[in-house]
């Protein structure tokens, strides 16, 4: 599922929240590897005033790296729109729905290696309990196949224990020619695991990741498309057809680059 950015939004303070609307409905849609963008999205009917959130990133070298509490002072995210976060500062001039990193505050630097985020909303008091999963609004964790890794997991107990992140110990699976890794969660659960997520590489016919398109490609994908495995879904709409069997046969005929 992509969702393309749209690019309005209300800073008015004051603005009526409605009970409708709930903090993990603001969840990670798609990160964007070679561009360093990460796309989040409010699925609710309502907008979300997202005053006072704060990420916490951590890599294979660096954790707990801590936005500034004052990042999103009078921002409102409208219902149904995403927003995105640029971790290379190259957000669009003038585009209120886009931030850069650097005017955020400390986030850890971008890795295919092992990275995991956290998105948090602040208490009643309006301060940070970053100990407390309780009040992440969503969570995401990759790494190179997967593998867990014991430093950039520094939050992943918390997600855990918080209810927006299954195990502490399951990443999503990515390659070094990943180029997304999108959401594939219809309904906007509020826990997810791998399992809810599609990754892309430059060769998506590849699936299975040796670089090389042959029998064992084919076997692999339709061992999936039977299976409604998502990685399976190259229409990217949810569904399981003739139009996925063509997109990869296509896919496959042209190659890896």
């Amino acid at each position: 599922m992509r969702v393309q950015t749209t690019a309005v939004i209300s800073l008015i303070a004051g603005m009526s929240m409605s009970a409708s609307a709930a903090p993990r409905d603001i969840q990670f849609i798609n990160i964007h590897p070679e561009s360093e963008v990460l796309q989040l999205f409010n699925s609710s009917n309502e907008p979300i005033s997202i005053e006072g959130w704060r990420f916490c990133s951590h890599n294979t070298s660096e954790v707990r790296r801590y936005t500034s509490p004052s990042t999103f002072d009078g921002v409102v995210i409208p219902a149904q729109t995403s927003f995105t976060i640029h971790l290379d500062d190259d957000a669009g001039f003038n585009e209120p729905l886009e931030f850069n990193a650097s005017s955020l505050g400390l986030f850890a630097g971008f890795e295919l290696d092992a990275y995991s985020i956290s998105l948090y909303f602040p208490n009643s008091s309006g301060s940070t309990p970053f100990g407390d999963g309780n009040f992440i609004a969503d969570h995401i964790q990759w790494s190179i196949d997967g593998i867990d890794n014991t430093t950039a997991d520094e939050r992943s107990d918390e997600a855990e224990a918080g209810g927006v992140w299954m195990d502490q110990s399951e990443w999503i699976n990515v390659g070094n020619d990943t180029v997304l890794i999108e959401l594939i969660d219809p309904l906007f659960q509020e826990l997810h695991s791998p399992a809810d997520y599609n990754t892309i590489g430059n060769c998506p016919a590849d699936l299975t990741g040796d670089g090389v398109l042959n029998f064992f490609d084919v076997s692999a994908f339709l061992s999936a498309f039977t299976s409604q495995d998502p990685v399976a879904d190259f229409t990217g709409d949810l569904n399981f057809n003739f139009f996925d069997v063509s997109a990869f046969l296509s896919m496959f005929t042209a190659g890896c680059p």
